[in-house]
């Protein structure tokens, strides 16, 4: 292969492919943009001088690992909904001769060039609002506003080093999705029928005893001292039990509800239920970040 071959094919690819990408990459760019303006916020000296500030920069801290916890479900569910939708395409590259190893450099340098977009538009964004946050804090808590402008370094290389390992993880998600397939497959993804989806009710009990957990822990909070770990715990189990219960949950409650034949068998209900089950696996995800987002 020729020098410069793979990232001219991921730039055409991405070019293509660009109205699913550029959200995408957007969605990257604000992840960062959101976790860098957290995480210097939680370093901020002007903050830290505030009344009550190291209460403050002890919530942001604990903020700054939710966002990367939902990023990482998020992004990962998001890329694999594009590689999905892409498989058509490596199926026919991989038809005119170019083999697994091929593919594996294209995907490659796709995720270089939109990491490298993400990054670069993330951390400018962050470092631009970065003061106008700083100055939102300093009016909630009443404090002294500095009109002084940093960049924190320490913040910009946490968010390099957490976001890289996203998106090394969401590269090699992709690639064992690629290797496991044939190239038949892969030019027949499109063209195959959806399976139907199956009732996961493991999942869909975990999902309901973690979120029950989360509440108990949220309700019953009686150590200041404690509370923001507790809370903390209690945040990232309400993420994944939503997750949980928007993929199995949803999808079980429909296959109970199909299960009811006086009320499955009705005119309006038939439809919209057996719709509703395929709708919910494809979508399940992207309703839970909604949902987490929304709150």
């Amino acid at each position: 292969m020729k020098r410069g071959f793979y990232p001219k094919l991921a730039m055409t690819g991405i070019a293509r492919n660009r109205k699913t990408y550029i959200p995408y990459i957007l969605t990257c760019t604000g992840m960062i943009m959101m976790f860098y303006i957290v995480s210097f916020l939680s370093r901020s000296d002007t903050v830290a001088a505030m009344l009550g500030g190291d209460t403050m920069q002890g919530i942001l801290s604990l903020g700054s690992g939710v966002i990367f916890i939902f990023a990482l479900i998020f992004l990962f569910y998001t890329n694999s909904f594009l590689i999905r939708r892409r498989k058509k395409e490596f199926g026919l590259y991989n038809i005119l001769g170019m083999g697994k190893r091929n593919l594996a450099g294209i995907l490659v340098w796709e995720s270089v060039i939109i990491a490298a977009l993400s990054y670069l538009g993330g951390l400018f964004c962050g470092i631009l609002f970065s003061k106008l946050a700083e100055l939102v804090m300093t009016r909630l808590l009443h404090g002294s506003v500095s009109f002084g402008f940093s960049v924190d370094w320490s913040a910009i290389l946490r968010t390099l080093g957490l976001f890289a390992i996203i998106h090394c993880l969401i590269l090699l998600n992709a690639l064992r999705q690629i290797h496991v397939s044939n190239p038949v497959e892969l030019l027949r993804s499109e063209a195959v029928g959806e399976k139907p989806p199956k009732s996961n009710w493991l999942l869909a009990l975990l999902g309901v005893l973690i979120l029950g957990g989360a509440y108990y822990l949220a309700l019953t909070i009686e150590d200041p001292v404690a509370a923001l770990v507790t809370f903390f715990l209690a945040v990232v189990m309400v993420i994944v039990a939503t997750y949980l219960l928007f993929i199995a949950g949803s999808v079980v409650l429909c296959r109970l509800l199909q299960k009811s034949k006086r009320y499955y068998y009705k005119t309006n209900h038939f439809v919209s239920v057996s719709s509703m089950v395929y709708r919910m696996k494809r979508n399940g995800a992207g309703l839970a970040s909604i949902c987490i987002l929304s709150t």
